[in-house]
């Protein structure tokens, strides 16, 4: 889904600082607990940043948003806290899709 855009030179910096988050993100699932809201969040927009400049999105970020997609009808089935957490589970849903295609790729 590459717009063409060229890219910024941080985006290299918005990988490694997405790859870090998703192992803490695997970790805390590993370890049973919750996954902060904000930090689902930013994982999916880093992933959606890097795919509109047409960066590989790494391996770990593509394992966590799996994981996020594969959770997000559980996370719509209990009643929501605040409006992002709603927000959050209907963006996780919509990137599985884009992680499939990416695999085929």
């Amino acid at each position: 889904m590459s717009s063409g855009l060229s890219a910024p030179a941080g985006l290299s910096e918005v990988s490694r600082l997405a790859t870090l988050l998703a192992d803490q993100a695997l970790d805390a699932q590993i370890m049973s607990r919750p996954i902060p809201d904000d930090q689902v969040q930013a994982l999916l927009d880093a992933a959606v940043l890097l795919d509109e400049y047409g960066q590989e999105i790494p391996p770990l970020l593509e394992q966590i948003i799996h994981e996020i997609g594969s959770s997000a009808p559980e996370r719509a089935v209990r009643p929501a806290k605040r409006p992002e957490e709603d927000e959050v589970g209907r963006m996780a849903w919509m990137l599985r899709p884009f992680r499939s295609g990416k695999r085929a790729g």
